[in-house]
């Protein structure tokens, strides 16, 4: 089967793509059975060679400049500087150049998902098992379009999303050579809910208990409740965690393992790895290079952790050294190298798995959920004055912190009252637990108002600084030049 072919013809249909359909036709995918279809979602529509789930770090208050420190940092310094200065040229070929991941590879991934959800019904096979990989072709494909949206398009709560653009929906694999417009952001938005509502329902009632490198119905539930925190539907998000919570509520305890040696080995844990995995939902390993590395080895990094984040994670190259550091996060969610100067995010690396020395996961975990039902629960204090949410709220935000703070001090559980200070915590807390993941931080700050932040830029070490500002319209990322030059009919979006 020239399956892959095939699917880039379907990604590339978003663009137009005459002269792939001389080459190529819907007859080269030829499976037969479930068990075939079941290889193209594995295969193709999880990618596990990509990397869609951290790259929008380099955008948020969590990275700053530090300039090159070596000639070989050069070239890495100078690919990833338009990214880090929100530049309009960042996917044009008079900058950055072309980037697949933040459009080609989620679309690559919706084709993939299209194909299997178009061939199930013609396939042979036990009909439980098609209608669970079926929701889990849902599901995905939700996942990649929640992404999209939220890369291309403003937040759903900003100004009209039915006015908004989004990005195109491409719901079928049909191959025809046609230009797909922008849907609005409130359609985007509901076809990843219908895709996730009926997704959870077949994965729920066709339930395999599959390991949690597949998408099952707690995971459907869980991108639910991150669906609807962003939609502001407070209820639904806090339900939705609730039922993630009821059937697993684990959290990883780091006491268990205490304060980590400052230099770090390839023994080392993380809430991602297998031998850890207490509250991993859905976890998917992706092939990438560091947004921060350099050359590969323990260098300073031209872009890394800003002083910023470092304080409000609470973490120091001291308080590592001297294991006196209280919140555990510090130490196991950052990497410190030979000094004080050298540290990178460390919480989804993790060492000898399947064979290869290093492996990269990410994916959905249940500290999520304590914060979404944490977040709602206080949004709707904020809203009703009900004593009830600031208490659930409270009890949430304690449970995750007991798992993350350092035993050898003792515990001074968060007991605020004020409905505002209290999200304003709630939100520092996310970022300190969920920066790094799956685009959180650069998700949250957009949906929390879209604050301006402000990025120091130089190069070399005796350079002047040069302040970069980002505003409202800076948090959307330009289409790519190549998409938009292959297909009229796609808008740019003005920054």
């Amino acid at each position: 089967m020239k399956v892959r072919n095939y699917i880039l013809i379907l990604a590339l249909g978003l663009f137009g793509c005459s002269d792939f359909l001389e080459e190529s036709s819907q007859d080269e995918i030829r499976p037969s059975t479930l068990t075939d279809l079941e290889q193209i979602l594995l295969g193709e529509a999880y990618m596990d060679q990509y990397n869609i789930y951290n790259l929008t770090d380099i955008f948020t208050d969590n990275v700053s400049c530090y300039g090159i420190w070596a000639e070989t940092q050069k070239v890495t310094f100078e690919s990833r500087m338009w990214l880090y200065r929100w530049d309009d040229n960042m996917f044009a070929s008079s900058g950055g150049g072309d980037n697949s991941n933040f459009w080609k590879v989620p679309y690559y991934g919706i084709g993939a998902c299209n194909v299997v959800l178009d061939h199930l019904d013609k396939m042979y096979g036990d009909a439980s098992l098609r209608e669970s990989l079926r929701g889990e072709a849902l599901v995905l494909r939700a996942c990649y379009y929640f992404h999209l949206v939220n890369f291309f398009g403003f937040p759903y709560n900003h100004g009209d999303p039915k006015v908004n653009l989004g990005v195109p929906l491409k719901l079928n694999s049909s191959v025809r050579d046609e230009h797909f417009a922008r849907n609005s952001v409130a359609e985007v938005y509901t076809q990843i809910e219908k895709d996730l509502l009926e997704g959870n329902r077949l994965l729920r009632e066709n339930d395999f208990h599959r390991n949690y490198f597949r998408i099952g119905h707690l995971a459907a539930k869980a991108l639910l409740s991150r669906v609807y925190l962003y939609m502001e539907d407070w209820d639904k998000a806090l339900a939705y965690a609730d039922s993630v919570l009821q059937a697993k509520p684990d959290l990883l305890d780091l006491n268990r393992f205490g304060v980590p040696d400052i230099f770090r080995s390839n023994s080392f844990v993380t809430v991602y790895s297998p031998n850890t995995s207490d509250e991993i939902i859905w976890a998917r390993e992706y092939h990438a290079t560091h947004v921060f590395n350099a050359d590969g080895s323990w260098n300073k990094f031209p872009f890394s952790l800003s002083q910023d984040f470092l304080e409000v994670l609470g973490s120091s190259y001291e308080a590592c050294v001297n294991k006196t550091i209280r919140d555990l996060r510090g130490a196991y969610f950052v990497s410190w190298g030979d000094d004080r100067n050298n540290y990178l995010q460390h919480r989804y690396q993790i060492a000898a798995v399947k064979d290869k020395w290093w492996g990269k996961y990410q994916g959905i975990r249940t500290a999520e959920m304590y914060l979404n039902r944490a977040e709602a629960c206080a949004r709707k204090y904020q809203k009703e004055g009900t004593v009830r949410y600031l208490e659930l709220a409270l009890e949430d935000l304690n449970a995750l912190r007991r798992h993350r703070l350092n035993n050898a001090y003792e515990f001074e559980p968060i007991g605020i009252t004020d409905a505002g200070l209290l999200i304003h915590f709630i939100l520092d807390e996310r970022r300190r637990e969920l920066s790094g993941e799956t685009n959180h931080r650069w998700f949250d700050l957009r949906r929390n108002g879209m604050p301006t932040l402000s990025h120091p830029f130089f190069m070399n070490q005796s350079d002047e600084k040069v302040e970069y500002k980002l505003s409202t319209n800076g948090y959307l990322i330009p289409i790519p030049e190549k998409a938009i030059r292959l297909n009229p009919k796609l808008e740019q979006n003005k920054r």
